[in-house]
């Protein structure tokens, strides 16, 4: 039996999104090859509508794995992970580790807390990919992203544009595109050399 790659290995991106993000998961996804080598995190600000059948949805869109997260699960790559509904979210030792949010409290930063546990761990292997959404979830971590070598997408075509306007205002964006055009970028990324 193959050992499974460690995740010091390959790059986890994360595709943060909140109102209109589903469009621009599908978007990036569809768009993107089975085998990029890369893994890939769906990380909703908040889930407000049939939060569990977000996985079946994304399954519809790619021919890669997608996978809803449990608690433990080992990160792999050429497969989508989606993050469940009212849990924060990082990553230790190459696995997730879930912490339930027993009720609401303020405005969500489940993208913010992802991103700087991505960041923490996997160092240069991390990418963020800002999407469609409200307030600014995500935009907090992209300074984190960007000191330890990652790259940073923010997605140009937007429906609702306070998520990706937030992150390109904090001065850590790299790349400002379509959410098509971030699947291009990202094919392109894999042909660039880890550390």
């Amino acid at each position: 039996m193959q050992a499974s790659p460690a995740a010091d290995s390959f790059r986890i991106v994360c595709l943060g999104g909140s109102a209109g993000g589903l469009q621009g998961y599908i978007d990036i996804l569809s768009n993107m090859p089975v085998d990029t080598g890369m893994a890939f995190v769906v990380a909703p600000h908040r889930s407000l509508e049939s939060p569990d059948l977000l996985p079946a949805i994304l399954g519809r869109a790619t021919k890669m794995t997608v996978v809803k997260v449990e608690d433990g699960t080992r990160i792999e790559p050429n497969c989508v992970f989606v993050m469940p509904p009212r849990v924060e979210m990082t990553v230790t030792g190459g696995h997730f580790q879930l912490r339930t949010v027993e009720r609401p409290y303020g405005w969500p930063k489940t993208i913010n807390i992802f991103l700087c546990s991505l960041a923490e761990t996997q160092g240069n292997r991390s990418v963020a990919v800002i999407l469609s959404g409200l307030d600014g979830d995500g935009s907090a971590a992209l300074k984190a992203i960007k000191s330890a070598g990652g790259v940073t997408f923010a997605q140009s075509d937007a429906s609702f544009g306070s998520m990706p306007r937030s992150a390109v205002e904090t001065g850590h964006i790299d790349h400002l595109l379509p959410a098509a055009e971030v699947a291009q970028a990202l094919v392109a990324l894999t042909l660039e050399p880890l550390e």
